[in-house]
């Protein structure tokens, strides 16, 4: 080692001798630090893995399901009835194709289950009731999935055999053996198929979570009614094409072979429509993870500059001895980069931690395991550079404050170290990153979805650090007003008590920003909340008419409307139905949307259009609707892609591409309101359907609904296997999911009030400590240790209600604009309702974490000893 380098590791090596002096000397303050940072970093890197390892599971899903298979041949239409099991031969026939393995798809249920026992409610839709079977050519199959057979044998034989192979755990839990028959629904009624074997909840057994199985491609034909359909091709490609290149030209040649009604994609793709429905929700994860920054960087620049005020006296007399000033600011850095390295590290650790909860809970909304936990090296080194890199900024003006401590100044008495610049003039610059955060929350409307992501993050950290420098000119302008009631509460001990919050109004302007923080965004969140839900309720209140919600396991004959109408106490019944189907955009563009059908004359007996414009006249709708080729489109749609009425909207069906009119705009979120409705003569004649999904159900006057559930339950229950539920019970899962979905978000708006109630802790804690001889004097004139308490008390008090009312304020413009950003996220206007809970729970929160975080520091002063104080240095 050089001379130099032995010289540097002198002057090095008591500094950081120091600095893990002074952290180990102020557990209470370093833990505090340390929190800030490991928040910050736990959740930025969380939402990251959950996020990614979401996703890629619902890809690999779809992958593993497919097996070797490197491409996929479905039907353009995207609609449920399949294509010709001949168009096989025509796709074994292109050069470069090894194998193709065709597959017909049906959802079925144990005829045994009890009624509506296999019905889940699910927010993406990936997981159908019931069971789904994969019809399979059990010999051309081989070559694309490999089945782990853990009991009996796979299938083999004949095409046509009725025997089936169930995953283990799924066959476990419904009590089922190899060797036993299984009844199952059909069109036909009930089926009895042999269960020859089981496989392991790997690769395709992961589909539907376990609810699956496969059956010889002719059985599934035969008991569903698919005589030489099928719903896919699986394509195996030679060995030497199987790269990037060599697929995609056998990708194109096997569709240029079919032509525009088949399309050929990736297996991987499937899962595409459940990620985009995930977009949303991963967003606002995202957007949270800036609030998290927010918060992180605030505690760590909170923390250390209480550390620099506590400190004066040490600083003074290092400075005395012969510390210079830029080794003053090289003590308080190192200091911050042992927290940083300290906090980045558990962050990680809890970060991994709180991945496994945030995947739990997307699992819920996804219906579906997430079985292989990803963390994302970009979000690994995304973390750890945050959180580094605000340990060491947010330390910055602290460290700068430290280093022009005068030393006489500092061993002359306790003062305090002067106050930063932007106490005086920092508003004009939260003004200026306020407006930045504006046009970086609405000046990119068509930017991908990660870049929006990242920018609604940056955007809401600069939102709350523009309001944070903002809150002393606040804090100024509303002390004179405030101060009046503490008074009046606290009496004389409130008058001295709120006075002392100018004596430090860099601590007070902290802890209001903290508080400002916490309320703003649960009245943010409430308000994003609630427009949610009132919107999703209206739309509930309609979507699901009448008084009674009947559906089945399996689809339904339309004409049972007229049967389950002959039931006493029925007035009306109308069948619904949902199906998939491709809209051809004017820019060639393709879009899945769902096409409902209805018959437009039941379904007005039963309940009436969500229509927009309330000057429509909803009988002309109706007839219009009746005559065919006329479709209403969701708001969602109209304000997404500019769509009005009198336009036309272009579909793919089995007759080829079909323009439909725009009749009416309508209120409709299903599949997140990328909707039409149409009647069921189209359903019937352009995408072959002519099966219910479900009936809505009017009961006449004066009825007893549950005496009429149960007629109709007893009439079709078991013959049709048709679950009869009350409206209400459908409204009321529809709201819990809501409310499952916006859980997260409530979590971290409680996470941003504990942390305002560390900083109130911290401010006054500290405000006791700088004051102990002061406090000593008091008593010693006679001040009671319940007057000085209430002193203390008050001094909280007044800062909960500067807080309260900046933070009502912040909140109720950062909830519309939230609002606002959601509209402009998704492309369609989500209204604002003012979040009235919210909001007058906010203020009294605030009054309410004020006294308890002040309790502590109170009671410290409180018994403070008189002659101990006065001595204090």
């Amino acid at each position: 080692m050089s001379l130099t380098a032995r010289l540097a590791a002198l002057r090095v090596n008591p500094m950081l001798k120091l600095a893990l002096r002074s952290l180990r000397g102020r557990p209470s303050r370093t833990l505090l630090t340390l929190l800030g940072i490991v928040l910050g970093v736990a959740v930025i890197l969380a939402i990251s893995i959950t996020n990614l390892s979401t996703v890629r599971s619902i890809q690999d899903l779809f992958a593993e399901a497919s097996g070797n298979a490197q491409l996929m041949v479905v039907s353009a239409a995207n609609d449920e009835q399949g294509f010709a099991e001949s168009i096989a031969t025509r796709v074994r026939s292109v050069a470069g194709v090894e194998h193709v393995a065709p597959v017909v798809q049906e959802h079925t249920s144990l005829a045994d289950v009890a009624v509506g026992s296999d019905r889940t409610a699910s927010w993406t839709g990936l997981a159908a009731s019931g069971l789904l079977l994969y019809g399979i050519d059990p010999e051309a199959d081989r070559a694309v999935r490999d089945y782990v057979i853990t009991a009996g044998e796979y299938l083999g034989g004949s095409i046509d055999a009725h025997k089936i192979v169930l995953v283990q755990d799924w066959a476990e839990d419904n009590d089922i053996e190899v060797g036993e028959d299984i009844a199952l629904w059909s069109d036909s009624g009930v089926q009895q198929v042999l269960v020859v074997g089981l496989m392991s909840k790997s690769g395709a057994g992961k589909l539907n979570n376990g609810a699956f199985g496969i059956m010889p491609l002719g059985a599934v034909q035969d008991i569903f009614g698919r005589s030489g359909d099928i719903d896919s091709i699986d394509i195996v490609v030679s060995a030497n094409q199987r790269n990037t290149t060599g697929i995609e030209q056998i990708k194109d040649a096997v569709q240029e072979r079919l032509g525009e009604d088949y399309a050929v994609i990736y297996p991987s793709t499937q899962g595409d429509k459940v990620t985009r429905m995930l977009d949303s929700y991963q967003m606002g994860l995202s957007f949270f993870s800036g609030m998290a920054l927010f918060v992180g960087v605030f505690m760590i620049y909170n923390a250390f500059s209480m550390t620099v005020v506590e400190r004066t006296r040490e600083l003074g007399m290092l400075r005395a001895v012969g510390m210079t000033k830029a080794q003053v600011r090289q003590q308080i850095l190192i200091e911050a980069i042992l927290l940083g390295c300290a906090g980045v590290a558990l962050g990680v650790l809890l970060g991994v931690a709180l991945s496994t909860g945030l995947i739990g809970f997307m699992e819920g909304l996804v219906s579906q395991d997430v079985t292989r936990v990803r963390i994302p090296i970009g979000g690994l080194i995304k973390a750890v550079g945050v959180g580094l890199a605000a340990t060491l900024v947010a330390a910055m003006v602290p460290a700068v404050q430290a280093g022009r401590v005068s030393p006489l100044e500092a061993l002359r008495a306790r003062a305090s170290a002067q106050e930063p610049w932007f106490i005086e003039r920092g508003w004009p610059l939260g003004v200026g990153l306020i407006i930045v955060a504006l046009f970086l929350m609405f000046g990119f409307p068509s930017a991908e979805s990660m870049l929006l992501q990242s920018l609604n993050s940056l955007a809401l950290t600069l939102a709350f650090g523009g309001a944070t420098l903002l809150v002393p000119a606040v804090t100024a302008a509303l002390d004179r007003y405030v101060r009046l009631p503490v008074t009046r509460v606290y009496g004389n001990e409130g008058r001295i008590g709120s006075s002392n919050v100018q004596r430090s109004r860099l601590r007070a302007a902290l802890t209001v920003a903290s508080l400002v923080v916490g309320i703003s965004m649960i009245i943010a969140i409430g308000a994003l909340t609630t427009s949610f839900k009132r919107d999703v309720g209206e739309w509930i209140g309609s979507y699901i008419g009448g008084d009674l919600y009947a559906y089945g396991s399996l689809p339904l004959r339309t004409d049972l409307s007229a049967r389950i109408e002959a039931i006493d106490g029925v007035e009306a019944a109308t069948p619904v139905r949902y199906a998939s189907v491709t809209w051809v955009r004017p820019t060639a563009d393709k879009e899945t949307i769902q096409f409902r059908a209805m018959d437009p004359a039941s379904y007005r007996r039963v309940t009436e259009f969500n229509l927009v414009d309330a000057r429509l006249d909803p009988a002309e709708l109706a007839d219009e609707l009746a005559q065919g080729d006329v479709v209403f489109v969701s708001t969602i749609m109209a304000e997404k892609y500019g769509l009005q009425v009198g336009d036309s909207l272009t579909l793919q069906t089995r007759r080829g591409l079909r323009d439909f009119r725009i009749a009416a705009v309508v209120v409709d979120y299903m599949e997140q309101g990328l909707t039409v409705q149409g009647s069921w003569k189209d359903m019937r004649r352009y995408l072959g359907i002519h099966d219910a999904e479900f009936f809505l159900i009017k009961t006449a006057q004066g009825a007893d609904v549950a005496a009429v559930q149960q007629r109709i339950t007893d009439q079709f229950g078991e013959r049709d296997h048709l679950t009869v539920q009350s409206n209400q019970v459908i409204k009321e899962e529809a709201t819990a999911i809501t409310s499952q979905t916006f859980a997260m978000f409530d979590v971290l708006a409680v996470i941003s009030m504990v942390v305002a109630a560390l900083g109130v802790v911290n401010t006054l804690t500290m405000s006791v400590f700088e004051r102990t001889r002061e406090l000593g004097m008091l008593r010693s004139i006679g001040m009671t240790q319940r007057q000085i308490r209430r002193m203390v008390l008050s001094e909280a008090a007044l800062i909960g209600l500067v807080g309260g009312i900046m933070g009502l304020a912040v909140g109720l413009i950062l909830a519309r604009l939230f609002t606002l950003g959601a509209s402009n996220s998704q492309g369609y206007e989500v209204k604002f309702y003012l979040p009235w809970v919210p909001v007058l729970t906010s203020v009294f929160i605030s009054l309410g974490i004020s006294q308890v975080a002040a309790m502590l520091p109170a009671r410290r002063a409180a018994k403070l000893r008189i002659i101990s104080a006065i001595q204090f240095e």
